[in-house]
């Protein structure tokens, strides 16, 4: 066996080292791919208008037509004050139109380049296996054109959840993951199969704050295609549109419910006249299925519910109060006024008198109108004030909903329904209820569990200090500005 295992290992590496890459390719084949891929530089804005401007190797670009359209991530080029792109003879070209779809994280950018520039061409991704090599072409930390090889680890990879902290991106796209080294710089770069074709572009990576940990990620060639050409035809992106928002129900909160394995995802926000809305869908349903195809805790909701066909008419069965229901939702045309929300930052708390509540360490409040203009809370939203969060893992100034899927209106009602609990077995038998909570600090509803234990005392009695300041701390106050401190966190590059 071992002598076995040494014959494949030579004829790996004399075949990889004499014919071309893991993938397939040859070296001349190699090389004709790196002739398409680009360098772009971005001028700091922060210092473009004052003194010299800086710029800085901040991605990977690829041309993708001969008259000098390239493909790049979104996140490379949004804030720039200037962008160019390096050929790979070294020869520059200013961009002079930049389109962008933050969504995707995908942008589009023209250049007046030689006409005889070769470009590239694109993979149907749905035919992409598990396994097939592929190879990455970047410029990681500006050290130029650099090729890795690996394969397809994963496709359909559901990432809105890690990248909610990075901002757009995650929601629309299911992702291919990739074990191809990638670094800094490699953003927007491509991701070849063994034919040389464009199978995706790769946008973000997962690090320990130390090492390429090889769990890397590419927008797929076909979500690719399709965003491009909508931006070079239009100029911006339609897409279909229900009004919902939603999130992975997990098998926690799914068990603390009764679902079973039916899991499904939690609908966390209705726009008003919507097509979810005039359907009848409701903030806190649970969506279990799509025209009987069924949502699991890995569906990329978002993804799914804007890659339907504008017009038609879909089945949704949704998951209301220990009921199971149908709805039909007739798809509407998404625009950009519905892209974008404005979060409001908190600016005053304070000191809230509030009652222990049996069976959790939690405190709350009734939500009178000064604490909705304090906290920031739409109307819409009903229920109870956090005003002492404990160990249960919420916030002063969320509010809580429901309580195992029954509408909470006040503290005695509040009391009530969960003194009650303490009879319920499945809440015996779990130690723990589902909660809906509408989230003040990101201004989203969504389940959370929260530990329970009938007689439970709480131990603090005084509700805490909150921040002053009233500011919501950044991706990157949160987890420290330095790399070696780090640890475990979802990169764009």
């Amino acid at each position: 066996m071992k002598r076995l295992f040494l014959v494949f290992c030579l004829a790996y590496v004399c075949g990889t080292s004499t014919h071309g890459c893991s993938c397939g390719a040859s070296h001349g084949e190699v090389q004709k791919l790196i002739e398409s891929v680009v360098n772009v530089i971005v001028v700091d804005p922060e210092v473009s208008s004052g003194g010299d401007k800086q710029e800085l190797p901040n991605g990977t670009g690829f041309i993708i037509s001969e008259d000098g359209w390239i493909a790049t991530n979104a996140h490379v080029v949004e804030d720039a004050a200037k962008v160019k792109v390096i050929l790979h003879d070294g020869s520059e070209y200013p961009v002079q139109v930049v389109r962008i779809d933050r969504q995707s994280d995908i942008a589009l950018l023209k250049v007046d380049c030689p006409p005889s520039m070769p470009y590239v061409r694109f993979a149907d991704s749905d035919a992409a296996e598990v396994g097939e090599g592929v190879i990455a072409i970047g410029n990681p930390f500006g050290f130029g054109m650099t090729v890795t090889s690996g394969i397809v680890s994963y496709k359909g990879r559901n990432l809105s959840g890690q990248l909610n902290e990075l901002g757009a991106g995650g929601g629309m796209v299911s992702y291919i993951q990739t074990d191809a080294a990638i670094n800094y710089g490699n953003s927007g770069g491509p991701l070849f199969n063994s034919r040389g074709e464009v199978v995706g572009m790769i946008t973000v990576f997962f690090s320990d704050g130390m090492h390429n940990t090889g769990i890397n990620f590419a927008i797929p060639s076909n979500t690719l295609k399709a965003v491009v050409q909508e931006l070079r035809d239009n100029g911006k992106i339609q897409r279909s549109w229900l009004g919902i928002s939603g999130s992975p129900l997990s098998k926690k909160v799914a068990r603390a419910l009764g679902l079973g394995k039916q899991y499904g995802c939690v609908v966390v926000k209705v726009e008003p006249n919507s097509p979810a809305s005039a359907a009848g869908i409701e903030i806190g349903d649970i969506l279990v299925a799509l025209n009987e195809i069924a949502i699991s805790e890995k569906t990329n909701l978002d993804f799914l519910l804007s890659s339907q066909p504008i017009g038609k008419v879909i089945s949704l069965r949704v998951f209301r109060k220990k009921t199971t229901i149908t709805l039909n939702v007739a798809v509407g045309a998404r625009n950009d006024a519905d892209l974008y929300r404005d979060i409001a930052e908190v600016t005053e708390k304070r000191d809230i008198p509030y009652r222990k509540i049996d069976g959790m360490d939690i405190g709350v409040s009734n939500l009178t109108p000064e604490l909705r203009k304090s906290f920031d809370i739409p109307n819409p939203i009903k229920g109870v004030l956090v005003a002492y969060s404990g160990d249960s893992g919420l916030s002063v100034g969320d509010v809580i909903m429901t309580i195992n899927q029954e509408d909470v209106v006040s503290i005695e009602d509040f009391q009530t329904k969960a003194k009650k609990l303490a009879n319920d077995p499945l809440i015996i038998k779990n130690k723990e209820v589902a909660f809906y909570v509408y989230f003040s600090q990101n201004h989203r509803s969504d389940y959370t569990v929260i530990p329970y234990s009938a007689g439970y005392i709480p131990k603090v009695n005084k509700a805490p200090v909150p921040d002053p300041t009233g500011k919501r701390k950044s991706f990157w106050e949160k987890f420290g500005n330095e790399m070696k401190e780090i640890k475990n966190q979802w990169l764009r590059i």
